[in-house]
């Protein structure tokens, strides 16, 4: 006895759902929730083209199937540019909670950079808040060994230039932290916060403008209510309304032949 239950994972799950989509639209048979408007569409058909005999009465019956199944046709279209829509939506939301839950992964260590997992940088507007943190703290105490880890956790494998600069110049903080020379040593500190605290306000401001640049991109990316489904689904609801216009043409065809036989015969 078979014990399966079913797809489980996530494209065996989609796979299953555009079959049950695929017979739903190809069933040759008008459904329960469908007899209503069915009969209307019957009726206006016989009210339009006034049938006479069993076949043209026939005919109007495969003309009310048929059109009931190109409304059927483009309910799918909408649902796939629905679902299309969703899931873009879901995408983005789940590509930018990832981007954030690595950063606090790398901020406690649990991601040592010994792993092979690439660590991308997080999205401007959560990458602006850590950073003005770091520019009040440098800003209070000055600059700290540990600034420099702040920032490999913010930006992980993908540093701008401003950030790789003031990474290296933390880096120095520790060299001049040890210097003999008590003197030297705070002067190299102000020199370096200076220039760290610079660095930072002008990554701050470019990450601002990538942000601004995100907005556009995403309002322009998203101006449609609507994204586009994938390319065989649309290809397959295109060949289903193909088929369905051309089967209303033969009909159509059939019933002005019978009654143009009917005519020679009178």
């Amino acid at each position: 006895m078979s014990t399966s239950t079913g797809p489980r994972t996530p494209r065996g799950k989609a796979r299953s759902s555009q079959n049950a989509a695929k017979h739903w639209v190809e069933s040759r048979r008008i459904l329960p929730e469908e007899l209503e408007e069915a009969a209307i569409l019957r009726s206006g058909f016989e009210e339009d083209l006034k049938p006479e005999g069993l076949i043209e009465h026939e005919i109007i019956d495969d003309l009310t199937l048929n059109r009931v199944l190109r409304r059927r046709i483009d309910m799918a279209f909408t649902r796939e540019f629905s679902t299309a829509t969703s899931e873009k939506e879901i995408e983005l939301r789940e590509n930018r909670e990832r981007s954030v839950a690595r950063y606090w992964l790398r901020l406690a260590n649990v991601l040592g950079r010994d792993s092979a997992e690439f660590a991308e940088r997080l999205r401007p507007d959560d990458c602006i808040p850590p950073l003005r943190g770091l520019v009040g703290r440098i800003g209070d105490r000055g600059p700290q060994p540990e600034d420099l880890a702040l920032l490999q956790a913010i930006y992980g494998d993908e540093p701008t230039k401003y950030a790789a600069i003031a990474m290296r110049l933390l880096a120095e903080v520790e060299a001049v932290q040890t210097a003999k020379d008590e003197a030297v040593a705070a002067t190299s500190r102000k020199e370096l916060e200076k220039k760290i605290l610079d660095v930072l306000q002008t990554e701050i401001k470019r990450q601002e403008n990538r942000e601004e640049q995100e907005i556009i991109r995403t309002v322009t990316k998203f101006a449609s209510a609507l994204q586009e489904p994938l390319q065989h689904a649309l290809e397959t609801l295109l060949r289903y309304r193909v088929a369905n216009a051309r089967e209303f043409s033969g009909l159509l065809d059939s019933l002005e032949r019978i009654r143009r036989l009917r005519r020679n015969a009178a």
